[in-house]
């Protein structure tokens, strides 16, 4: 039996990859968890914009994620089910310093091996003509798409179910205990082969209380909006100076999303609606339109290092194997991750590129 401690999507992807490879799984939430990371994502599947000099580990470890998606999409029944598009993506300038920080980003893409393209005001508007005349220029950014995020987190649920895993929702996980085979939290034991920990931000405190071992990660949180869209119709992802949009189906756009180091707070506040929002007013037709469907905040689990934790916590037992960290890379890296999980599990050789993400470089 694997034990996943987190229903996220990566705990779900975790729990779907082990099942169709012929393990039993049990998965355990918390129904007192609020903003997790996975409900407020977006869900953008653009490992080239989300790209940063001095990253090269993880940007690999994206580009073999994305790969992943790509054979999703020849699965017509589960692309529809997750709300998978090949839509690309348009990061737009809105002045000539925006133009000058484009063509950078259009540099940097090209020495990744990429193409991009320079578009002015009136090509950016032909491909999206419900922005409007505040639009400068824009980069064009093919194969940079997206997916559903909660069609996503539903699908999973679904066929993990359907596959016979369990999924149980109870008080919050502060501690387990371990003895031989068997764990024990919340007064619940269970035999088990290996336990995951997949909770994102609250990942630490579980090791911190169960093993006393802290490892540098600390919630960001993040703000993102549903908006329904009757008069802006959109065709890209669009990216702006410091939030993104997604457009979804039913005239839904999906807007994110905030960046703040305010702990485990969960609440909304006015200047984060503000700061969401103030984008949508310089460069939409008629934002006034626009019809507010839900608010959601995230806390993003960020490392020191910028890198997600994959692996065994070797220091406690070969069978403890972390999976979490991902920042705002969650559901981009679910598959991979969900992989390399797999072959911990299977007691398979692991690749020098995704040892790298193991817990053990933070020599605890």
């Amino acid at each position: 039996m694997i034990v996943i401690f987190g229903a996220g999507i990566l705990g779900l992807f975790c729990g779907y990859n082990l099942l169709k490879k012929g393990k039993k799984i049990k998965i355990f939430d918390s129904k007192d968890i609020k903003a997790n990371s996975s409900d407020a994502s977006v869900g953008m599947l653009a490992p080239v914009i989300e790209a940063k000099p001095g990253e090269k580990e993880l940007f690999n470890l994206m580009l073999e994620s994305k790969e992943i998606w790509k054979k999703y999409k020849s699965d017509f029944e589960m692309r529809k089910s997750i709300g998978l598009k090949n839509n690309g993506s348009l990061m737009v300038g809105l002045n000539k310093d925006d133009r000058e920080k484009l063509k950078f980003k259009k540099n940097f893409f090209e020495k990744l091996g990429f193409e991009t393209f320079l578009l002015d005001s009136k090509e950016t508007l032909k491909l999206e003509p419900s922005l409007n005349s505040n639009i400068f220029c824009s980069l064009l950014c093919k194969n940079q798409d997206q997916v559903n995020s909660n069609l996503l987190k539903n699908y999973l649920i679904k066929e993990i179910k359907r596959m016979g895993g369990e999924i149980f929702t109870g008080e919050k996980i502060i501690k387990i205990k371990l003895k031989k085979q068997k764990v024990f939290f919340n007064d619940i034991g269970l035999n088990y082969e290996k336990i995951i920990i997949s909770c994102g931000s609250w990942s630490n405190e579980i090791i911190y209380n169960s093993f006393g071992i802290k490892l540098p990660i600390r919630p960001l949180k993040g703000l993102s909006l549903l908006v329904k869209s009757i008069e802006n119709k959109f065709y890209h992802n669009l990216w702006f100076r410091n939030i993104y949009i997604a457009p979804r189906d039913n005239d839904i756009l999906a807007i994110g999303a905030t960046e703040d180091e305010k702990g485990f707070d969960a609440s909304i506040k006015m200047d984060e609606l503000f700061f969401l929002t103030n984008s949508i007013w310089e460069s939409f037709t008629k934002p006034e339109e626009l019809e507010l469907q839900n608010i959601r905040v995230g806390l993003r689990p960020a490392v020191i290092d910028g890198n997600p934790i994959i692996g065994p916590l070797k220091e406690v037992s070969e069978d403890i194997i972390c999976n979490f960290g991902h920042y705002r890379h969650g559901v981009l890296l679910a598959p991979i991750t969900s992989e390399i999980i797999s072959k911990y599990v299977f007691h398979e050789k692991i690749s020098n590129q995704h040892d790298f993400f193991s817990p053990r470089r933070f020599k605890l």
